[in-house]
């Protein structure tokens, strides 16, 4: 993936819509727009100015199930991310539809995780 080490978090916006949650980022030499297409759920925390980029990373699905177990039972009748009777029959319809999980880790600030199909890292002049 695009490196987006040390790069600062300037906003971000969810067009529910379309289904797209960009972050707008920017360093010393340049800026980027993080696309988050077919964005379906996302979770953010320490949402502050200034907040830094460690890394994003693409990590297995599995890997969403086991760190958010009890969020996922916890909103199992509230219809996020989408509509399921148990977590074994959302993990299956995720990997149907080819859903991702990405990772965003801070060095300062704003980290979570966003569910999409895919991400675009995007140069902003």
């Amino acid at each position: 993936m695009n490196s987006l080490h040390d790069y600062e978090i300037l906003n971000y916006n969810i067009n529910f819509k379309n289904s797209l949650l960009t972050i707008d980022v920017t360093n010393d030499e340049s800026n980027k727009r993080i696309d988050f297409v077919g964005a379906i759920a996302h979770q953010f925390s320490d949402e502050i100015p200034y907040s830094i980029i460690l890394d994003l990373d693409e990590l297995d699905i599995k890997y969403f199930f086991s760190s958010n177990k009890d969020l996922l039972e916890e909103k199992k009748n509230s219809g996020w991310p989408l509509m399921y009777s148990s977590v074994e029959e959302l993990e299956k319809m995720l990997q149907e539809s080819d859903i991702r999980y990405y990772v965003l880790y801070s060095s300062y600030g704003m980290t979570g995780w966003v569910l999409a199909e895919q991400v675009e890292i995007v140069d902003v002049k």
